[in-house]
């Protein structure tokens, strides 16, 4: 009877049973290790975080250049021309809602979480190698430097690759939905059944690891918020149920459709990026804003090899590994699942307008962002004598950031948006991506009939809740940090193969 039944619901929601079973299961099992012996858990993870880190830093930084060379090569080729779904294509969303859906659901909460918290680190503790002083103006530059080489064009070049990749195969030529998608051009029909659910499996646990670490992030972000605004103990049960509420309103904003929810609060949200920005700069140091802003994107450029590709990081020097590898790993991780979300929404724009969308504005705008946030951080932090590290180091990275605004007039609204801003960023995320994990795991998603069961978004977006939620409480920045890390393996091999298709691809397009 259970057999029967189980068969009747896998033919009901048509699942990949190669690839949702295996992901599923594996889920359950981390949930149970991290109840029954989280120091088991973290030991684990930080073995096999090590490995990474020692052997593969390397081919994470060459790898991600590479990438954004290949953005710019395709952006002037004939293949720039190119309209996702054909001539007569239809856009899904105006130009502004694509842009908005595009920037929102890709960042989460990562700008929220690092923009005041990383330039601080970096601003009191440079590596070594550097011979820069803690707390120096030269630091302030190498720090706001060191944010532009982890959040703009080189991360956002890794989706643009992965993301531009499906959008021409599941558009133009009739792949399926699926990350096989990505690789088709690569290895043709070799690629098919088993071995293609295989891979959407193992895709499917990377990423559910990936956005489990990104909502544990925000649950601290928010925790202690909440904490600095209403004095809340941001333990367990308060974790459990933002978690509850994030997951809940992103399942209701799925449950719409991609004409619904989902464009609503991306337009929401990047109004409201906007207009924390716009306040920072009129109550906070804005002169200050823009002369480190100015001067660290000169730097950026400047040593933009050398601080890409790490090639004056002596050997042995375990920086790199766990800041530009690390950040490179999240994104990688994310790449091949969020790119199929990125993809689908294109329809009806070229080639060109894609890597405009997806990879020169988001870089600008985290220009913008960092600068304005980074900058105001380091400025309030170095006026009052190191307050912001210092809340670093009592409280944590999360609680960073509500120190900084402190130090503005109205703290308590900005704290209270920023909150908001938060919530808005995962449930966003978490809608876009629960649809496309859903896609990834059923074979009813075609380019005519791009929506996807509700009950599978359901359970996908209870997994993720759970095992964020644990994450938050039970390990941690380091623990959640790690999880991202080892999520990015299985990404980075699968973007690689996404970008031997698009070169192929990319040299088609000249004999036409």
């Amino acid at each position: 009877m259970a057999r029967a039944s189980a068969a009747a619901w896998l033919a009901r929601f048509r699942l990949k049973p190669i690839a949702f079973w295996p992901a599923l299961l594996a889920m359950v099992a981390a949930l149970a290790l991290i109840a029954v012996d989280q120091a088991r858990f973290v030991a684990l993870t930080t073995s096999l975080n090590r490995l990474l880190i020692d052997t593969l830093s390397p081919v994470f930084l060459y790898a991600a250049l590479g990438l954004l060379v290949l953005c710019v090569l395709v952006f002037v080729s004939p293949l720039g021309a190119t309209r996702l779904g054909g001539a007569d294509a239809r856009p899904i969303y105006s130009p502004f809602r694509w842009f908005s859906v595009s920037l929102t659901t890709v960042i989460a909460m990562g700008i929220l979480f690092w923009a005041v918290a990383e330039p601080v680190v970096h601003f009191h503790e440079p590596p070594p190698f550097t011979g820069l002083a803690a707390g120096g103006e030269a630091a302030q530059r190498f720090a706001l430097s060191t944010v532009f080489v982890h959040w703009t064009l080189v991360p956002y070049a890794i989706y643009t690759v992965a993301a531009l990749t499906f959008a021409l195969g599941f558009h133009n030529h009739g792949y399926g939905f699926s990350v096989d998608a990505l690789l088709r051009p690569l290895l043709g029909e070799r690629l098919r059944g088993p071995a293609s659910d295989a891979v959407d499996g193992l895709v499917l646990f990377s990423v559910v690891v990936g956005m489990s670490a990104v909502l544990s992030g925000g649950l601290l972000l928010i925790g202690d918020g909440l904490r600095a605004l209403f004095d809340i103990d941001a333990g367990s049960r308060v974790h459990a149920l933002t978690a509850a509420f994030i997951v809940a309103v992103a399942l209701l904003s799925a449950a719409s459709g991609l004409a619904g929810g989902i464009q609503l609060l991306a337009r929401l949200n990047t109004v409201l990026f906007v207009a924390l920005m716009v306040y920072l700069l009129v109550a906070g140091p804005a002169g200050f804003v823009a002369r480190l802003g100015g001067e660290s994107l000169n730097l950026y450029l400047h040593e933009f090899l050398s601080r890409h590709l790490m090639l004056d990081e002596p050997t042995g020097s375990q920086w790199s590994g766990w800041w530009t590898t690390a950040f490179l790993a999240s994104w990688f991780a994310w790449a091949p699942l969020s790119c199929l979300f990125l993809g689908r929404i294109a329809r009806g724009y070229t080639v060109r307008q894609f890597i405009l969308v997806n990879l020169l504005l988001p870089s600008a705008f985290g220009v913008l962002w960092f600068s304005t946030f980074g900058a105001s951080a380091l400025y309030f932090d170095a006026h009052h004598q190191a307050a912001l590290y210092q809340v670093y180091q009592d409280q944590g990275l999360a609680a960073i950031a509500y120190q900084l605004f402190d130090y503005l007039p109205g703290g308590f609204v900005v704290s209270l948006l920023f909150i908001v801003a938060c919530v808005i960023s995962f449930i966003t995320a978490t809608d876009s991506n629960t649809d496309a994990i859903g896609g990834l795991c059923t074979r009813s998603v075609t380019a005519r009939d791009m929506d996807t069961a509700f009950t599978i978004k359901l359970l996908w977006g209870a997994v993720i809740g759970a095992v964020g939620w644990s994450s938050a409480t039970y390990l941690g920045v380091d623990g959640i940090k790690m999880l991202a890390n080892l999520a990015g393996l299985p990404g980075l091999v699968i973007v690689l193969g996404a970008t031997g298709s698009l070169v192929l691809m990319l040299v088609k397009s000249y004999s036409r």
